[in-house]
């Protein structure tokens, strides 16, 4: 296993804002951003410290939950990321989408017809998420 990250972290960055916008726009609808893309702390493969981005999507009611899956499971799997659908538990289950690997460390669809949400994870890199944060990331 490769110790060094393949990504620096504006580049991790960028990756995962573009997976989440391809994502977004491929099962339309009005988009607003919740959170990021914002850095946090992640562990390295060599057993350091990194840096990682995590963007957060939600979207309002609307849309056909299988559909939106499907078609993003194309659009993943064409990326290198390895899917998993998924329901939840309970009277009125919501589905969803994991998803982990490719350019990303992970990358979820909750697709509840009252709203959907499209969450990322870049892969972690090298760089002080701290000193990130202080610095406006």
């Amino acid at each position: 296993m490769n110790a060094t990250p393949r990504q620096t972290s504006d580049e991790a960055k960028q990756i995962v804002v573009d997976i989440v916008d391809r994502s977004t726009a491929a099962i339309g609808g009005e988009w607003t951003v919740r959170s990021g893309p914002a850095v946090q702390a992640c562990a390295l493969p060599s057993g350091g410290s990194g840096a990682a981005f995590a963007y957060i999507i939600d979207r309002a009611a609307g849309g056909d939950p299988s559909a939106d899956v499907a078609i993003l499971k194309a659009l993943w799997e064409r990326e290198g990321i390895a899917t998993e659908v998924y329901k939840n538990s309970g009277s009125d289950p919501v589905g969803g989408m994991r998803g982990t690997g490719g350019p990303t460390t992970s990358i979820d669809l909750y697709a509840d017809p009252k709203g959907y949400t499209v969450e990322g994870l870049s892969v972690c890199t090298e760089g002080d998420a701290a000193e990130m944060q202080r610095n406006g990331e």
